[in-house]
C-alpha cells in the first residue's frame, strides 16, 4: 500500500503539473486559421453550429465541448480550455499504460513524457479537437487492454463507449480502432472468443456514428473536391513521425526560426534515444511486459502505417491527423526512458523535451492577426474594402468589429471548402472589387500567394506592412 501510495502521489503530482503547464499561457498565442473556424461556429446558437459543422469535415463532439466551455470563459483561453483539460487527462492514462510495460518507473516516466512532450502540450493549447481525440483513443486503448485481461460486461461497455466518443470527436479515430483490433490477436493473443468480443464492442462504438453521418452526408462531397494536403511522399511520411517527436512544424516567418528548429531537432534526438533505451532493455522485460509493449506499439504504429495506403487514395499524411492515433506510442517511449540505467541521462532527455515545449510556447508562432486588425480598424474608411485571403478571412471576422467585418470580403471567383466556407456569412465571396471603393487592403500571410501588381483595373499598389505572420498591402484607385 505504501508503494502504491507513493506511485499514486507521483502520478497525481505530474498530472497537476502537466495541467498547470497547459493552462499557463493558454491565451498567449493568437488564434490560427482552423481555430478561427472553431471559434466562430462554437459561438453561434447550438442548432446553427451543428448545421455548419455537418457541412464541413468533422464530427460534432469537439465543437460541442468548445461551445459549452467558451460560453462562460470568453476569449482564446476559454476556447482552448477543453483541449487543455483533455490533454492533462492523457497523463494518468499514459502512466497506466507505461506501468504495464516497465513497472512503477515506467508509469512515472510515461506520465512525465506526456506532460512535457511538445506535440502533446501544444495540441492541448489548440481550440481544435485533436487533443480530445488523442486522449479518448489513449483511454480506449487502455480500456480494451483491461477488457481483454479480464472480460466483464462493464469493461467491454467502457471500451465501446470510449470508442464512440473518440469517433464522434475525429473521424481518424476509426483508424485507431482498426489498429487496436489488429493489435489484440498479434500482441496480446487472448483467444478467438475475446478477440471477437473486442471486434463487436469496437464495431458497436463505431456504429454509433451512423446517425451523424446520415445528417452530415454533405461532407462526403468533399471526397472528390480539392484538398490542401500534398501527395504522399517520403518527405511527407517522414515529417509525420518527426512531428510526433518535435511538435508541429514552424513556419518560415516565425521569429527565431533557426533556433526553434535546432531545439526541435534535439527533441527528436531525445525521443530516438528513448526508443533505443527500449530496444536495449527489451531482453530484461518479462514475457507479459513484452506483450504489453508490443500491444502499444501495434496500436500506435499500425495506425500510423494505415495512413499510407489511405493516402494513395486521398492524401491524408499530416501530423495533426496522425496525432489522433499516435498516443499509445508515448507510453512505449516512456518505458524506454525507464529502462535507461543512468537516471541522469533519462532525466536529461525529458528535460530536452520540456525545453522544446517551453521555447515553442513562449515564441509567437501563430499569425499576429489582432495587431493587423487593430490597424485596419483605425484606417479603413467607409469607401475602403479589405480583401482577405482565405487563410485570414475567418480570423478577421473573429478579431474585427462589425464595421470592419462588413467591409471585408474575399475577392475571388471560387474558394475551396477547406478554408472553412461553412462558417462564411452571405456575401463573403465576391467576384470583383465593387465600384466606388477608393482603397483596397489585401490581408494575407507571408506564404500565401501574392496579389497581382494591380489588384483590379484602375488600382495601384501604394505600400505594405507586416506583423508576425500577417501582411497588409494597400492599393488605391489611380488618379488621372
Amino acid at each position: 500500500m505504501s508503494r502504491l501510495s507513493r506511485y499514486a502521489v507521483g502520478v497525481t503530482a505530474i498530472t497537476v503539473a502537466g495541467l498547470a503547464a497547459r493552462l499557463l499561457l493558454l491565451g498567449h498565442q493568437p488564434l490560427w486559421r482552423d481555430e478561427a473556424f472553431s471559434a466562430i461556429v462554437s459561438g453561434r446558437p447550438l442548432g446553427t453550429m451543428l448545421d455548419e459543422v455537418r457541412v464541413d469535415s468533422a464530427p460534432p463532439l469537439g465543437y460541442l465541448v468548445t461551445h459549452l466551455l467558451a460560453s462562460w470563459w470568453p476569449g482564446a483561453a476559454g476556447l482552448r480550455l477543453g483541449s487543455a483539460l483533455a490533454g492533462a487527462a492523457a497523463i494518468p492514462i499514459a502512466a497506466a499504460l507505461g506501468r504495464r510495460i516497465a513497472g512503477d518507473r515506467g508509469g512515472l516516466f510515461s506520465a512525465t513524457l506526456c506532460a512535457v512532450a511538445p506535440a502533446l502540450l501544444l495540441a492541448a493549447r489548440d481550440t481544435r479537437m485533436y487533443a480530445l481525440a488523442t486522449t479518448l483513443v489513449l483511454a480506449a486503448t487502455l480500456a480494451l487492454w483491461r477488457a481483454v485481461d479480464r472480460s466483464t460486461p462493464g469493461r467491454w461497455l467502457a471500451y465501446a463507449a470510449l470508442t464512440a466518443l473518440a469517433v464522434h470527436t475525429e473521424y481518424f479515430a476509426l483508424i485507431a480502432v482498426a489498429a487496436q483490433l489488429i493489435a489484440v490477436p498479434t500482441a496480446l493473443r487472448p483467444g478467438v472468443r475475446r478477440w471477437l468480443t473486442a471486434c463487436v464492442a469496437g464495431a458497436a462504438g463505431c456504429a454509433s456514428l451512423i446517425p451523424w453521418l446520415i445528417a452530415a452526408r454533405m461532407q462526403f462531397a468533399h471526397a472528390s473536391a480539392p484538398f490542401w494536403v500534398p501527395p504522399l511522399s517520403f518527405k511527407s511520411a517522414g515529417g509525420e513521425l518527426v512531428q510526433m517527436l518535435s511538435g508541429p512544424p514552424v513556419d518560415s516567418w516565425v521569429p527565431a526560426l533557426t533556433a526553434l528548429r535546432v531545439i526541435q531537432g534535439i527533441a527528436v534526438g531525445a525521443a530516438v534515444a528513448a526508443a533505443l533505451g527500449l530496444a536495449m532493455g527489451w531482453r530484461r522485460l518479462a514475457a507479459d511486459t513484452r506483450r504489453a509493449a508490443g500491444f502499444c506499439l501495434a496500436c500506435g504504429g499500425v495506425a500510423i502505417l494505415l495512413f499510407v495506403p489511405l493516402s494513395l487514395w486521398r492524401p491524408l499524411v499530416d501530423g495533426r491527423y496522425a496525432s489522433v492515433v499516435w498516443g499509445p506510442l508515448f507510453p512505449v517511449l516512456g518505458a524506454g526512458l525507464a529502462l535507461i540505467a543512468d537516471r541522469r541521462i533519462a532525466a536529461g532527455l525529458l528535460a530536452t523535451s520540456a525545453v522544446a515545449s517551453i521555447a515553442l510556447s513562449a515564441v509567437v508562432t501563430h499569425p499576429d492577426t489582432p495587431a493587423a486588425v487593430a490597424a485596419l480598424q483605425r484606417e479603413v474608411a467607409a469607401d475602403g474594402l479589405v480583401d482577405a485571403y482565405p487563410s485570414q478571412y475567418l480570423l478577421l471576422l473573429y478579431y474585427g468589429d462589425a464595421s470592419l467585418a462588413a467591409r471585408t470580403h474575399i475577392v475571388s471567383r471560387r474558394v475551396d471548402w477547406f478554408w472553412g466556407t461553412a462558417a462564411y456569412p452571405p456575401g463573403a465571396v465576391i467576384d470583383a472589387v465593387p465600384p466606388g471603393v477608393s482603397t483596397v487592403y489585401f490581408l494575407a500571410q507571408p506564404d500565401d500567394p501574392r496579389p497581382p501588381a494591380q489588384i483590379a483595373p484602375g488600382y495601384r499598389r501604394r505600400g505594405g506592412r507586416c506583423w508576425t505572420g500577417v501582411c497588409v498591402t494597400t492599393y488605391s484607385r489611380a488618379t488621372a
